[in-house]
């Protein structure tokens, strides 16, 4: 009875014999001499317990067991390149699975180029963006969920690493109706008074923040008539003339029929950012040295 332990050679030397059906053509296909072949078949059909080749002096042919194991021996060493071939790709950073949570607003813009440049230059990486709010992809980093993340916060922690990819302008949302939008320089100290779309505290928070900062720091007061979390939210309620905003520059991705963009002069420390946040389960790997260039690259253009 057979041991069921077989080694890849053997398998090969299998296959050249079974497709050949000559062992001295599959010894010279194999770079090597007859007995040794014929020793290796011997072996293989040892360890499988059955009779895979039916020889004489004149012929050789495949029995019945041989013919279904000649299947499975073909995809066995199939699988077995292949898994070299991943390693191989892994060792160098061009293959793998990477999830990116990213916030909402970053969906806009960022991630569809990011997308786009993974595609392109690691067509074998499996890359998965979800959608969450910072704390959320903090926690995913530091639980091992999470991979890499584009979040708003720049708070420091030890096993994750954190890096500014985007730091970018706001410019003025307005219904295409409204008189901002026909001004020739509109400036903040327009938005006293006016209706006003802003983010909200609890799932908008940085964002919120900046607004805030920018009208106490200017004492300016807008009528703030609704709060909504999403960026995407706020300007279908401005294209509807629910109001006008501040969002990030970003933003100039999204055409809706009522909704105009101006460029508006704020202070240098009003900024929208994001920050490139990598979790400890991908930290200094090939694959994510290389997202890390990837993203940086696309983003080039938003620092």
């Amino acid at each position: 009875m057979g041991t069921s332990s077989y080694e890849l050679f053997q398998l090969r030397c299998f296959v050249a014999v079974a497709e050949e059906l000559n062992f001295r053509r599959a010894a010279g296909r194999l770079n090597m001499t007859q007995p040794p072949l014929s020793r290796q078949i011997k072996l293989l059909e040892h360890a499988v317990g059955e009779v895979l080749l039916f020889r004489t002096s004149r012929e050789v042919r495949l029995t019945s067991a041989g013919a279904s194991f000649l299947v499975s021996a073909n995809s066995l060493l199939q699988q077995a390149e292949l898994a070299v071939l991943v390693a191989r790709q892994a060792a160098r950073g061009e293959a793998g699975d990477v999830a990116l949570g990213f916030v909402p607003s970053a969906g806009i813009n960022f991630v569809p180029r990011i997308a786009c440049a993974v595609m392109e230059h690691l067509p074998d990486v499996n890359f998965k963006p979800i959608e969450m709010m910072s704390y959320e992809i903090i926690q995913s980093l530091r639980s091992g969920q999470l991979d890499m993340g584009l979040t708003r916060t720049s708070r420091r922690h030890a096993e994750i690493e954190s890096l500014q990819v985007v730091s970018e302008p706001f410019v003025l949302a307005v219904p295409s109706d409204h008189p901002l939008a026909r001004s020739p320089a509109p400036e903040i100290a327009d938005l006293d008074g006016l209706r006003f779309v802003g983010y909200s505290a609890d799932r908008g928070g940085y964002l919120c923040e900046q607004h805030k900062v920018l009208f106490i720091g200017l004492g300016i007061t807008p009528r703030i008539v609704m709060e909504v979390s999403q960026t995407m939210t706020i300007l279908s309620c401005v294209n509807s003339g629910i109001g006008v905003s501040l969002v990030p520059r970003s933003s100039l991705a999204v055409q809706m029929s009522n909704l105009t963009f101006r460029e508006i002069e704020t202070p240098d420390r009003l900024r929208s950012t994001l920050y490139l946040t990598i979790g400890p389960r991908r930290r200094d790997t090939p694959l994510s040295n290389r997202m890390r260039d990837i993203i940086a690259d696309v983003l080039r253009d938003a620092r």
